[in-house]
């Protein structure tokens, strides 16, 4: 099972609607902004373990810097996970090379 996929199932499992990869993938990188979705993208950045969204960025599924926008988009601020919201920011600005913007050039 892809990493999108394994997501997908788990976000699916609290929500009436069920969500599909295309979609999924669409609501994350701006293509989709259809707010019957919120609850599956919010649910997504609660819950999702970050070594699996670094798993679905490995793949090619969106970049960080697509999950940075999409937190935006969403709003997920007031739901999301603290610490996933942090490193997604943090690989973000890495991936980007903007890790000094962030304070966070010790890394590289």
């Amino acid at each position: 099972m892809t990493p999108v996929n394994t997501a997908i199932v788990h976000i699916n499992a609290s929500l009436l609607r069920e969500i599909d990869k295309n979609t999924f993938i669409s609501c994350i990188t701006g293509a989709c902004a259809d707010e019957k979705w919120k609850g599956h993208v919010l649910s997504f950045f609660l819950e999702t373990p970050t070594w699996l969204i670094h798993d679905m960025v490995l793949s090619g599924a969106f970049t960080f810097k697509e999950l940075m926008d999409a937190q935006t988009r969403w709003k997920t601020e007031e739901y999301a996970d603290e610490n996933t919201t942090r490193w997604i920011r943090e690989m973000g600005y890495l991936s980007m090379g903007k890790a000094a913007e962030l304070g966070i050039a010790r890394f590289i």
